[in-house]
This record gives C-alpha cells, sequence and structure tokens, in this order.
C-alpha cells in the first residue's frame, strides 16, 4: 500500500494518490480496491446525507449512510466504507475510467471523510506568506488554483490546493501537493504539467509545506479583465460567514448535524480571521506587480479593519 500523510490524516491506499508520502503508521483513512461491478443509478439505500443531480436529473454522485455509508457516482464507481468512513472499498463500475480514481479520492471523497469527522473544511487553495497560510476560497472557476499556482512561481510553498483543512486553533494542514489547472492558466506549469483525467493540467510546485500553518486570512477572488489595479475590502463577520458558507467543497450536503458543526466552526473562523473580497487584474500572465499587491492588500498593516 501506498501511505500519506495530509490533511493531518495518515492514509493508506492503494491507489497512488497526488499526497505528500509518509513513512506507515496507524491510519486514521484505508482505501482498498475492490472488484469491479455495475455502479446503478439508483440511491444506495440509508439516509441521505448529499447528493448532487445533472441538468437531466439523474444523478450526478450521492452519498447515503446505513449499515455502510456509500458515496456513489453512477457508471463510474462507489466507495463502500464503514459506519465512520474510514475504512473504504472502492468498486469501479466495468469499464470506467479508473483514472479518474485518484482525482475523486483526493478531493471530494477526502473532503466527504473530514466532513464526517466534524473537521472544517474549505473549499480553498492556499500558499505560505512568510510564517503563515493564504488561502483563496471560492466556488470553481473563481481562480484559487491559479493564484496559488502564480504565487508559487514567484517563491512561495504550497499548503494544500482545491480543498483545506483548518482545525480549532486555526492550523492549516498540508494537503495537495499538485495545483490542478485550467487549460487556460497552462502556462503557469512552465511546461512541467500533466493532463489529468478531467481535463485539469496538473503540476507540481517546487516547494511544498510540510507542517500545519497559521490562517493568516481568506481571500475571496475577483477576477476581472478589466481592472487595472488590486482592490481588496475586508469583511465583516456576517457577510464574511455568508461568502465563505456559499462555497461548500462538498455540494448538495443535506446532513444538518455535520452541517450545524461547520457552521459554528466557520462563524469562529471569520470573528478571529480577516475574510477579504477583492478585485485582481487577471492574467496569466498577470501584470507586474499585481501578486505583490495582492498580497499587500490583504496582509498589510492598512487591511486590519473591515469596511
Amino acid at each position: 500500500m501506498f501511505t500519506y500523510q495530509a490533511y493531518g490524516l495518515h492514509i493508506a491506499s492503494d491507489v497512488l494518490l497526488p499526497l505528500p508520502e509518509a513513512p506507515p503508521a496507524t491510519p486514521d483513512l484505508t482505501l482498498c480496491r475492490g472488484k469491479s461491478r455495475d455502479v446503478p443509478h439508483e440511491r444506495p439505500p440509508g439516509e441521505r446525507l448529499a447528493e448532487i443531480a445533472r441538468p437531466d436529473h439523474t444523478i450526478f454522485y450521492t452519498l447515503s449512510r446505513g449499515t455502510r455509508t456509500v458515496l456513489r457516482y453512477p457508471g463510474l464507481c462507489d466507495f463502500v466504507g464503514d459506519a465512520t468512513f474510514e475504512r473504504i472499498v472502492i468498486h469501479p463500475h466495468p469499464g470506467a475510467d479508473e483514472d479518474l480514481l485518484p482525482v475523486l479520492i483526493s478531493g471530494a471523497l477526502l473532503a466527504t471523510h473530514m466532513l464526517l469527522r466534524n473537521e472544517l473544511v474549505l473549499h480553498a487553495s492556499a500558499v505560505r506568506v512568510g510564517d503563515e497560510a493564504l488561502a483563496f476560497v471560492g466556488r470553481s472557476g473563481m481562480g484559487k488554483s491559479t493564484l496559488a499556482a502564480a504565487l508559487c512561481n514567484q517563491g512561495h510553498a504550497l499548503v494544500s490546493d482545491d480543498l483545506l483543512r483548518v482545525d480549532a486553533e486555526l492550523l492549516t494542514y498540508p494537503g495537495a501537493i499538485e495545483t490542478r489547472l485550467r487549460p487556460s492558466a497552462r502556462e503557469l506549469a512552465n511546461g512541467k504539467g500533466y493532463e489529468t483525467a478531467d481535463g485539469r493540467v496538473a503540476t507540481r510546485p517546487d516547494d511544498m509545506v510540510a507542517d500545519p500553518l497559521p490562517l493568516a486570512a481568506c481571500v475571496i477572488p475577483g477576477p476581472s479583465r478589466e481592472a487595472t489595479e488590486v482592490t481588496a475590502r475586508r469583511l465583516g463577520p456576517a457577510e464574511a460567514l455568508l461568502r465563505l458558507a456559499s462555497f461548500p467543497r462538498v455540494l448538495g450536503w443535506s446532513d444538518k448535524a455535520t452541517m450545524a458543526s461547520g457552521f459554528q466552526a466557520l462563524g469562529d473562523l471569520v470573528e478571529r480571521v480577516p475574510v477579504f473580497a477583492t478585485t485582481i487584474p487577471w492574467g496569466p500572465p498577470f501584470a507586474d506587480g499585481v501578486l505583490d499587491g495582492l498580497v499587500d492588500a490583504v496582509l498589510g498593516d492598512h487591511a486590519l479593519a473591515p469596511s
């Protein structure tokens, strides 16, 4: 088995994952490849915890908890776990593209596992700035990975991409060791990227954070092709809570207990960590001074008070 330490978890998996490798240890999460079997479009039995449907009303994915916990992607795979979703068997659909498994495991499955542990999970990419982490939070397509990759190219170390765990002490944990870029941001891979099964370009930065870092600030990116300078507005706690809550890492979540826990943790975060709504002259390539200007706008002394 491959063994990893990511998001503060020890993970054992017989599927190769884009996570930090680590010596074997008692795993918090074990992933084993099972037999291929038909993965139908019906919901598994049990209480539905999360679900997203396609425009034609067929299921894209669904999460159910009964005697077993099942995360199902119809026509692709079932992730079948115990009640705590800590020991998981992977059942691919016959003929499915198994290159998608590492993408799903390192993203949605790990996020689901942590949510069921009542961890605070942000839909965010983060880099190290000084001795702290700067997180870019938003829905898919808002530029989180692009900003992280661009800042890594300027010498910042990657904390994680697209998924960020923040604990009660507001520490962020190293996670994904790659940024997954849309084709329009391919140049940030500097010719070192590779195509992923879901059409992204994955690239590994030269430097990765090894230990948890305190969270300095959260930035909600506002890409703009018209803007000529960076603007950043610090949000008050109520607005910050509403904005961050609108960017869940796992869409369609409906389990009330974990939702309440996550909302409470997010409320604590916005009381203690500055959150900024920004406008960013967009690249790539980014104009000279844009990235440095963004960091200064949200971490400089003048950014301390909400407006």
